[in-house]
């Protein structure tokens, strides 16, 4: 994004980056409980910061000149962004496109693998992830696609407990002791 980063300029933006984090991580700390209606609000704001704070580590990153601390820096973002976005998604009232996000990052597919295998378009996902809302019909593709990925990692807790199955076969049951058959037990007990 228009002048190539100069050596001296990468512990600037180091340096501008840790102090950006250090506030992000602050208000991380200080968002409420996942099911307080303020979350999400609060989430988001501090979700759409890192946000460009990660696009532009990405692009100092991408010039020609090393610098292994931008790419330290550009990492600890990603990992606390991810972070966010996991108790983000697994929070009550959390949107598709955190769900995805999440579930795409566990599942190690990029925005392009999953926007092609649901059918979706490339850029609905960076969409979707800064808060965007889905058609109906792409809200569809996005749930089929987050249900053939697994699901939402961290969101096992609110699935529904399946109710025990009663034995088919009663008699069966009482052919076995303690998970033998009996006529083993009888034939060896006498």
């Amino acid at each position: 994004m228009g002048q190539p980063v100069q050596e001296g300029d990468s512990s600037i933006i180091v340096s501008l980056s840790e102090a950006a984090m250090h506030m992000y991580t602050a208000a991380i700390d200080a968002l409420p409980f996942a099911e307080d209606k303020k979350f999400h609000k609060r989430a988001d704001v501090v979700l759409s910061g890192m946000r460009k704070l990660r696009a532009a580590l990405t692009d100092a990153a991408s010039t020609s000149r090393p610098s292994p601390a931008v790419i330290v820096a550009l990492s600890n973002v990603r990992r606390r962004y991810d972070a966010l976005m996991e108790h983000a998604a697994a929070a009550p009232g959390s949107s598709l496109g955190q769900q995805l996000y999440v579930t795409r990052v566990h599942a190690k597919l990029s925005a392009n693998e999953v926007a092609n295998g649901a059918g979706l378009r490339a850029d609905l996902l960076d969409e979707l992830e800064a808060g965007e809302t889905p058609t109906d019909e792409d809200a569809a593709k996005i749930k089929d696609a987050i249900a053939a990925l697994g699901g939402v990692p961290g969101t096992e807790h609110l699935q529904p407990v399946p109710e025990p199955q009663e034995p088919e076969h009663e008699e069966h049951v009482d052919e076995h002791v303690n998970g033998w058959d009996e006529s083993l037990v009888t034939e060896h007990a006498g």
